[in-house]
């Protein structure tokens, strides 16, 4: 047999470890600063005004002011007059009848002296309605100023910090070729 040489290569391997950077980003929220103004609202008002008539209650309960008693009565007069000149016209109409056998005068002076004396309204109407209230309420005056709201951001920047990465290249295996001559027997 022909003696023959082994060649044995190993390729050579480089490794290669990286770190990639890394950004370190903080952010910090922004300050808001507000002012605002009040809105102020002002009312200015008097008190109403309340009127209570009551003349009317006293019509009904004193007879009211002189002036008011008096042309009450004088007011009922001429309604008294036209019924006693109704009366009058009657009675002597009765006077004047010769169809009557009896005397008409007694009868008549009973007549008078029962009914009396003519039926004036001395009083005014009593009446639970009598008072009368009226109330005037007065003006409202509202002024309204607005309020304001003043908004003022202070705004940071963002700090930004970046780490470098790495890059490691090293022969993680060298190349070699190994030759191996064959056995030679040397003996003969």
């Amino acid at each position: 047999m022909i003696p023959q040489i082994s060649i044995s290569s190993q390729r050579g391997l480089i490794g290669i470890d990286s770190e990639p950077g890394r950004y370190e980003i903080r952010t910090f929220r922004p300050q808001l600063e507000v002012e605002t103004t009040k809105p102020q609202m002002t009312a200015h008002t008097a008190p109403g005004t309340l009127n209570i008539d009551n003349s009317d209650t006293q019509n009904a309960l004193t007879g009211g002011k002189p002036v008011v008693f008096w042309e009450r009565i004088y007011s009922q007069y001429k309604q008294v007059v036209q019924q006693n000149i109704q009366r009058i016209v009657d009675e002597g109409n009765q006077m004047g009848d010769l169809r009557i056998k009896r005397n008409p005068i007694p009868d008549m002076a009973l007549n008078e002296f029962i009914e009396g004396g003519p039926d004036l309204q001395v009083y005014g109407f009593a009446s639970p309605r009598n008072v009368h209230f009226e109330y005037v309420p007065n003006e409202l005056n509202l002024e309204i100023t607005p309020g304001d709201v003043k908004i003022t951001p202070h705004i940071q920047k963002p700090e930004i910090n970046f780490r470098r990465g790495s890059v490691d290249i090293y022969m993680q295996q060298y190349p070699k070729v190994t030759i191996t001559p064959p056995q030679v027997d040397i003996t003969v």
